[in-house]
């Protein structure tokens, strides 16, 4: 989100503000964000919308929560917090009933906030194409969402379900050769380990990273054209922390752009039977795009890896380090002192 401050016009205007949040258009979500009277925002928390209806107040009161203990200091009288709710594009009610259908979310997060003398001023429920404000009474039959000021204009953001759905394990006869290969390296793998012990398979899979990251750098392989049998090699290993952690650790401005090539290539390589083993790739996916200024892609494959493999560590570090605001030159400082110790200095 840019620092210029921003007059909003209204419902309108916040509607026009929301994917500015994030830098792109979020869907299937509930969003709780603090503005300030020039528009600015002080502060979001976005959570995924409950299918389950009986989820819904204890999602709206850890919304609030969440948002209360970390803007509290930036929350005075004059600011206002305000909701939204954006449903799934695939929901078969989508638009006018769909909001109906989602109206209680409103009502859980107001009243989430009065508990804790807090006032939501408003909550809008945003479709691709309508608005609507959920706190009016009486019947509302919708906005057409119109044209934004050049200052808020949206037009080149994804969309979060069309992000998530490129990250999305693969299907089809491709991911069942896939699963296929994946199948023999596992077998393969646990006659290593038997006979030579994780520690072997570890350093090995470690070299491995490094090779196929500079053979990357160099052009002498492209992602897209590893065989199935290294992807697999990779996926499989990439499950060990040390391993992942290298992942991590080649983080310099002459790799970064390759390890990510290769991290959205195993994510897309592997397949729907593999599903858990998707998560490490997309995470580290997440941490080279954002490493690479793409915070919008960034977060978005954060919330793939977790639907891939809920409660991954290494997406709860990643998930922290973005929310804390921390400065990538600074993350990669550690990661360089680590490397140094792991005895895999940095080279260009």
């Amino acid at each position: 989100m840019s620092d210029k401050l921003l007059l909003l016009n209204g419902t309108e205007g916040l509607v026009h503000l929301l994917p500015h949040l994030f830098d792109y258009h979020p869907e299937n979500s509930v969003v709780l964000a603090g503005i300030t009277s020039t528009g600015s925002p002080l502060g979001f928390v976005r959570t995924d919308l409950p299918a389950d209806p009986t989820h819904w107040p204890s999602v709206a009161d850890e919304l609030v929560g969440h948002q209360q203990d970390d803007a509290a200091s930036f929350l005075f009288p004059t600011h206002r917090l305000v909701a939204y709710v954006c449903p799934d594009p695939a929901d078969p009610d989508y638009g006018p009933q769909s909001r109906l259908t989602h109206q209680p979310i409103a009502d859980h997060l107001r009243g989430a906030c009065n508990r804790r003398g807090l006032v939501l001023s408003e909550a809008v429920y945003v479709t691709r194409s309508h608005y609507w404000s959920m706190l009016t009474t009486g019947p509302n039959d919708g906005h057409p969402i119109p044209e934004p000021p050049a200052e808020l204009d949206s037009t080149g953001m994804p969309r979060s379900s069309d992000v998530l759905k490129s990250l999305a394990p693969t299907t089809g006869p491709q991911a069942d050769a896939m699963a296929a290969t994946l199948d023999t390296a596992v077998r393969a793998l646990h006659t290593e380990i038997l006979s030579g012990g994780h520690q072997s398979v570890v350093d090995d899979a470690i070299d491995l990273v490094t090779h196929t990251i500079a053979e990357l750098v160099t052009g002498d392989q492209q992602a897209k054209d590893i065989p199935d049998d290294l992807a697999a090699r990779l996926l499989l290993t990439l499950q060990y922390d040390d391993v992942c952690n290298t992942g991590l650790m080649h983080s310099e401005d002459h790799e970064l752009a390759a390890a990510n090539e290769l991290w959205l290539a195993l994510a897309h390589r592997c397949p729907a039977a593999y599903t858990d083993h998707a998560a490490v790739p997309i995470a580290l996916h997440a941490f080279t795009a954002w490493a690479l200024g793409n915070d919008a892609t960034s977060r978005l494959a954060l919330q793939a890896a977790e639907a891939c493999l809920p409660g991954l560590d290494l997406t709860h570090f990643l998930l922290g380090i973005f929310n804390s605001g921390a400065n990538f030159n600074h993350v990669r400082k550690h990661l360089r002192e680590h490397r140094a110790t792991w005895g895999n200095p940095v080279t260009d």
